[in-house]
């Protein structure tokens, strides 16, 4: 009995991971952009337990420092994109 339950312990705790990652997917979808591009470099980052400003930054700081994007154009993008990365941040 008790390596049945354990059996569907293991097998429940990666679904609950699964549905905030698709749930996140899914607001995702209502991006564009840089924003949809910062999530997506990002939120493999966010899955591998590093924190919303980490995965934001690694992505867009390079763009920063290239000139491409102004500091408030960054702090933007970078809010909308950890609007939704948070969805599988909370899992964590």
């Amino acid at each position: 009995m008790l390596r049945i339950i354990t059996v569907l312990a293991l097998l429940a705790a990666p679904t609950a991971a699964f549905a905030d990652r698709a749930e996140a997917d899914a607001c995702a979808k209502g991006l564009s952009g840089e924003s949809l591009k910062t999530y997506r470099a990002g939120v493999g980052l966010v899955e591998q337990k590093r924190t919303l400003e980490q995965a934001v930054r690694a992505h867009l700081e390079p763009l920063y420092n290239a000139g491409k994007i102004t500091e408030s154009e960054g702090r933007k993008i970078g809010e909308e994109a950890a609007k939704c990365m948070r969805l599988v941040h909370r899992a964590s």
